[in-house]
């Protein structure tokens, strides 16, 4: 897939989690609203994590973004979890969500009521900064740009988990 409209022609879609107004937590937001632009199908998304069960649903493919916290990682690296079952998605460091029902707990409901898209894939990018404002940090920041430049230039169609 080298174009939107290919792009667009998949059951697929980009869902950025976060809140725009904290730091960091906006990184999902930012890179729905890049892609968006770009003419791929992607929601900014900063409600309750149930609330993504109607977005995902009957998806073939779903990719979220969302910030994280990771002592052991730089700001601005990526996680990419497939394996919702593996505890290190579990222990993963969406700790600073200002979402009700966070993202691991909507997986979890998602697999116990069966409203999984066909495929999920979650990129959580490490965050340093999630007090109030509307700047990315710079590492994250230039991760998100990267994690654009890669979607827009290939699409979904490509492997996800290699990012």
């Amino acid at each position: 897939m080298s174009s939107a409209a290919d792009c667009a022609s998949l059951k697929g879609l980009l869902i950025g989690l976060g809140h725009a107004e904290r730091q960091d937590d906006g990184v999902g937001p930012f890179v729905a609203a890049a892609l968006r632009r770009r003419g791929f199908p992607a929601v900014a998304h900063n409600g309750d994590g149930t609330a993504l069960l109607d977005l995902w649903d009957g998806q073939t493919l779903c990719v979220v973004v969302d910030a994280m916290a990771a002592a052991d990682a730089e700001p601005g690296a990526l996680r990419v979890f497939t394996d919702f079952e593996d505890p290190g998605f579990q222990r993963a460091g969406f700790v600073h969500s200002t979402h009700r029902l966070g993202l691991p707990e909507a997986v979890a409901l998602g697999r116990t009521l069966g409203r999984l898209p066909g495929r999920l894939v979650v990129v959580g990018i490490v965050g340093t900064a999630f007090g109030f404002g509307s700047d990315l940090s710079p590492a994250v920041a230039a991760a998100a740009e990267r994690l654009v430049a890669r979607l827009a230039d290939r699409g979904f169609a490509f492997d996800l988990d290699a990012l």
